[in-house]
């Protein structure tokens, strides 16, 4: 087998490298961060020393693990994964294709309008709060919640139509969604809504990378939708056993 071919096989798509970039930093943080808040550290002082750490440790792991299947691969110990397919057009899709869609695009509408929601009440909390112990981090999150339910309405419009060309960042904007949310529970703004919210993202990730995984391949085991699963259950579980 020539060079070129082993490297070809063992390279991946950039949109599959920037999603799993993406999802370590996510996992990397998460991890990181509740073990320091089960270490005793409080979220205020853990939040960016965790997140610089844990997006190091996740990148680290992750290109050990790219490294080691390359090696893998070149030995024909296992077989790369099939070149990723091109997610089908709305006239190109099986009916059971189309049947998850009709599933999927409200889901992804009713997080928009649970994100737009949690964002005004992070607003208005942030605003009721003195000044002089307001959080930076609630009105931050207010900000990205406000653009994320915009762009998941505009995404859930674009799946009704069936066009399903944006489902991956779809997945990748949710789980963003979900590990932020979470936070806001460590931190005990709003609560209840960002509880809500962690809940509702979490299964709309795993439902768009299930859905990528569909429309995609359709065999094999889904693991960004599990991994989506896990990192939903610790951005649930932990803040709230930590609190």
């Amino acid at each position: 087998m020539s060079d070129s071919t082993v490297s070809a096989r063992t390279r991946l798509a950039p949109g599959r490298m920037f999603s799993w970039v993406l999802s370590a930093v996510l996992i990397g943080w998460v991890v990181v961060y509740n073990v320091m808040r089960v270490a005793g550290g409080t979220p205020a002082g853990v939040a960016l020393t965790s997140f610089i750490i844990g997006a190091i440790a996740g990148i680290a792991v992750l290109f050990i693990g790219i490294w080691v299947r390359g090696r893998l691969i070149t030995s024909g110990r296992i077989n790369p994964v099939d070149p990723e397919m091109e997610i089908p057009g709305p006239t190109a899709m099986s009916d059971p294709q189309r049947s998850f869609m009709g599933i999927l695009w409200p889901s992804v509408a009713v997080i928009a309008g649970v994100q737009l929601v949690l964002a005004a009440l992070l607003f208005v909390d942030w605003r009721g709060t003195p000044s002089l112990t307001r959080a930076t981090a609630e009105l931050i999150m207010a900000v990205w919640f406000v653009f994320a339910g915009i762009w998941m309405a505009w995404e859930a419009n674009n799946l009704r139509d069936l066009d399903a060309g944006g489902l991956d960042s779809v997945a990748l904007g949710a789980l963003l969604g979900t590990v932020l949310s979470g936070v806001a529970v460590s931190r005990e703004f709003v609560p209840t809504l960002s509880i809500i919210t962690v809940v509702v993202a979490g299964v709309v990730a795993v439902l768009a990378y299930y859905g990528v995984h569909r429309l995609t391949r359709d065999r094999g085991v889904p693991w960004m939708a599990v991994t989506a699963g896990v990192i939903a259950l610790a951005s649930l579980l932990i803040p709230l056993l930590t609190r």
